[in-house]
């Protein structure tokens, strides 16, 4: 679980830090790619702990009824 998180907190951080790149250094748009990438990466961090906490999305049971 704490793996998940730090994914998730990753995924956040790396989406951002790379809209703040692309502002910078190649289209000069600054803010609308950070605003864009970082939206999206809320997204994607909320989908994949939206994952984590699903019913049977745990490691499998062996040896029991699935």
């Amino acid at each position: 679980m704490p793996v998940g998180l730090m994914v998730a907190g990753s995924e956040m951080a790396g989406f951002t830090i790379t809209g703040v790149l692309l502002d910078l250094f190649a289209f000069d748009s600054m803010p609308w790619c950070t605003v864009g990438l970082t939206l999206l990466g809320v997204v994607a961090a909320f989908v994949h702990l939206v994952t984590m906490v699903k019913p049977g999305a745990g490691p499998t049971q062996t040896g029991g009824r699935p």
